[in-house]
């Protein structure tokens, strides 16, 4: 397990899983949140970073656990403040491997079942972006 350290806002959690996959895809890995799901707001992913970011520095939680050279994490700029806390995992859920948040202690209300959108509910026809088999996106 890994820390993630965001500039002016606090740190996350990476789970050893998601180090792993972030590894696998190039290195890279940007989260966001955005419009979408059955909440106000989806949570995304990307392995493109956008030109304004927070780059997050990575440490080990554990002495002589390397968190894996050359890796770079990013958080978009409105999704920051809500992430200190929060725990990053990769593996199956809801029978689709993928990235999520497994905790998001910032963000007040129920949490999504699906662990891919956050915020009020955003109507009964809203789509949840496991029924939409969203991933890795690209921005």
């Amino acid at each position: 397990m890994a820390l993630a350290g965001i500039p002016g806002h606090g740190e996350f959690a990476l789970t050893e899983a998601a180090l792993e996959m972030i590894t696998v895809f190039g290195g890279v890995l940007h989260c966001y949140a955005g419009q979408g799901g059955c909440r106000k707001q989806g949570l995304y992913f990307s392995r493109t970073q956008p030109r304004k970011l927070l780059k997050c520095s990575l440490r080990p939680v554990a002495a002589g656990v390397d968190p894996g050279p050359g890796l770079n994490m990013s958080v978009s700029h409105d999704l920051a403040p809500r992430l200190d806390g929060a725990v990053l995992d990769f593996g199956t859920y809801n029978k689709m491997q993928r990235f999520v948040w497994l905790s998001l202690p910032a963000v007040k209300g129920p949490s999504c079942t699906c662990l891919r959108s956050m915020g009020g509910p955003a109507g009964t026809r809203s789509p949840c972006l496991d029924d939409a088999g969203i991933g890795l996106t690209d921005l």
